[in-house]
């Protein structure tokens, strides 16, 4: 006690202990005046975005099928019979007209063969003189009872025989003249040369090609279609539209498919393009293809969906709570979505209120309140 009195005195005690009562005063002030500002901030709503669904019946995805532009004909052209190439009268790229003559086949071998069926038939042509007259005299001597009707038969069989032959050198010479117009290939159709196979001088075979040939007109585009496809297909028969590169021309669907490729397991189509269409052979064509589904829902923005348990998608329903709205998680299914929005079906009605975007900052059972309503998407226009 006596060493207590030696540090402090009366006066500095009272002094510390108003001190110690000052301070946790001021420190209960303090923790009170906080929670009410913690109270009243909880109390506060967070501002929301939100939507209104609209019920639709049905939903179109507008898709695009990819294929080639192909020539309408197109022929590897060939020679009927062998020789040597003489001509090259046309090169890649070059346009020709239907009955222009583009290759030439050496016809020396041809020529000379002609002459001498010329010269065969005209030893024949003499033979047969011969025999004319030799019957004329046989005929005058046995009417003077000089000539035998043997002599006369013999020369009738040599007649004949002579003019057999004449008729056989006449075929072999139109054979050879055939051949010799079938040493120049023409053009079947007007159309572009796209590849040659030969080269001046080369000795060709019968049959193999030596140019190939693109049409000029009749061009097609070649799309293949999923099978399941089909059905839809036949439901629109106008208005099919194929984009080459950026232009886009009307078309009209030639065939409807017969088989399904064993390497794309898919059903080519072949469409026609306009005459005016611009377009080079090999280049990819896009067939836009609306693709019907009849399953009712909703369309809403990408930013409206959250992801759920063990996969499940949720979209934050708007419950109306006095002057606020309450945060509701509904699990939904989204039947299709693309860069922008989806369409969905699920726990939820028309005309609900749903949050638009923003759904990191809320959880359900939250306060919140509306601050703008965005419009609601009701198509879409993605592949």
């Amino acid at each position: 006690m006596s060493h207590f009195s030696n540090r402090f005195s009366l006066p500095h005690l009272r002094l510390a202990i108003s001190i110690i009562i000052g301070s946790s005063l001021l420190s209960g002030c303090n923790n009170s005046s906080g929670d009410t500002k913690e109270t009243k901030q909880a109390e506060q709503s967070i501002n929301v975005n939100s939507i209104t669904l609209l019920a639709q019946e049905n939903y179109q995805v507008q898709r695009e099928y990819v294929g080639t532009i192909q020539a309408g004909q197109q022929a590897k052209l060939g020679f009927e019979l062998s020789g040597k190439i003489a001509q090259l009268l046309v090169d890649v790229g070059d346009h020709v007209k239907i009955g222009d003559p583009m290759v030439i086949l050496d016809t020396q071998l041809l020529n000379t063969e002609a002459d001498q069926l010329k010269a065969q038939q005209a030893q024949v042509t003499a033979q047969l003189d011969l025999v004319e007259a030799n019957l004329k005299r046989q005929r005058s001597l046995k009417q003077k009872g000089f000539s035998a009707e043997s002599e006369i038969d013999s020369l009738n069989s040599q007649r004949n025989v002579l003019r057999a032959n004449y008729r056989q050198l006449s075929a072999s010479l139109a054979a050879n003249q055939l051949q010799q117009q079938k040493s120049t290939i023409y053009a079947p159709y007007t159309g572009t040369v796209s590849a040659r196979h030969i080269s001046k001088g080369d000795v060709v075979t019968m049959g193999s090609p030596t140019l190939t040939l693109l049409a000029s007109t009749q061009q097609e585009a070649h799309i293949g279609l999923p099978a399941k496809q089909l059905a839809k297909l036949k439901q629109q028969t106008s208005d099919w539209v194929v984009r080459v590169g950026s232009k886009s021309y009307p078309v009209t669907l030639l065939n409807p498919g017969a088989r399904v490729d064993v390497n794309s397991r898919t059903v080519q189509l072949r469409f026609a393009l306009p005459q005016s269409a611009q377009v080079i052979d090999g280049e990819l064509a896009y067939l836009a293809f609306q693709d019907n589904h009849n399953d009712a829902g909703y369309w809403v923005p990408l930013s409206a969906l959250t992801d759920g348990v063990r996969g499940v998608w949720n979209v934050f329903a708007l419950r109306r709570d006095d002057n606020a709205y309450t945060i509701e998680r509904r699990s939904v299914q989204v039947l299709f979505a693309n860069n922008e929005q989806a369409f969905i079906n699920g726990a939820i009605a028309s005309d609900e209120k749903i949050v638009a975007n923003g759904l990191h900052r809320l959880v359900p059972g939250q306060k919140v309140s509306i601050v703008k309503k965005l419009p609601l998407p009701i198509n879409n226009k993605g592949a």
